[in-house]
This record gives structure tokens, sequence and C-alpha cells, in this order.
């Protein structure tokens, strides 16, 4: 045999086992679809400072301590008798679900717990 017809022949044998180890690869986790995040666990604690001009509050919870959010007129607030204005209420115990934004907590719902 010629070193021509070796080489063909090891090529063409190289091409055929090499061919199944590809198409055996798996697919990546996500599918092909974009990875979305899970959003952070809401946060329950006491309403220490409001500041309604800026549309910020600051909440002090047992396991985070003090955390800042801030609200806007898309965040759903219940419970508060006059929405946002019944967050001035100091020491208000409130649920608070958020999406972060980098280091910004944005609230998307306020729970305002009924008083004992």
């Amino acid at each position: 045999m010629s070193s021509s017809t070796i080489a063909a022949i090891a090529l063409l044998s190289l091409s055929l086992t090499a061919a199944p180890v590809w198409s055996q690869q798996r697919p990546s986790p996500e599918g092909g679809a974009q990875h979305k995040e899970v959003p952070p666990a809401p946060l329950t604690g006491e309403v220490v400072t409001v500041d309604e001009k800026a549309k910020t509050f600051s909440i002090k919870t047992a396991s985070e301590g003090e955390v800042k959010f801030t609200y806007s007129d898309k965040t759903v607030i219940e419970g508060a008798e006059k929405g946002a204005q019944g967050l001035v209420a100091t020491g208000s115990e409130v649920t608070v679900t958020y999406d972060s934004h980098g280091t910004a907590k944005v609230a998307t719902r306020i729970e305002v717990k009924p008083k004992k």
C-alpha cells in the first residue's frame, strides 16, 4: 500500500470514530433559553425610616440588620390605609418582596402587618 492510501484510511477511520463522540455531547443545562435569576426571598422587619420624597424606606430585620429599599408608584402596598403614606408610621412590621438591581433593592410589594 502506498503512503497516501494509508493516510486516507487513517483519516477515514478517525472521522468515523469521532463523529459519534461529537454527536453525544450534552445540550447546555439552560436548553438554549436565557437563565432567569430567582428573586430574593421576602424580608420581614420593623420600619425604621421613611423618606417619601426620595421614595425610600428601611427596615430592621432579625437576620439582615437594617436594609434600605426604594419604592415606586408600581409598588403594591397592602395593609396601609393611605398607601405609601401609611408607611410613615415607623415601628410598623412589614414584609417586603423586592428585586435586586445591582446593590439597590427595589420593593415590588409591601405588606403592612396590623398593629398588635
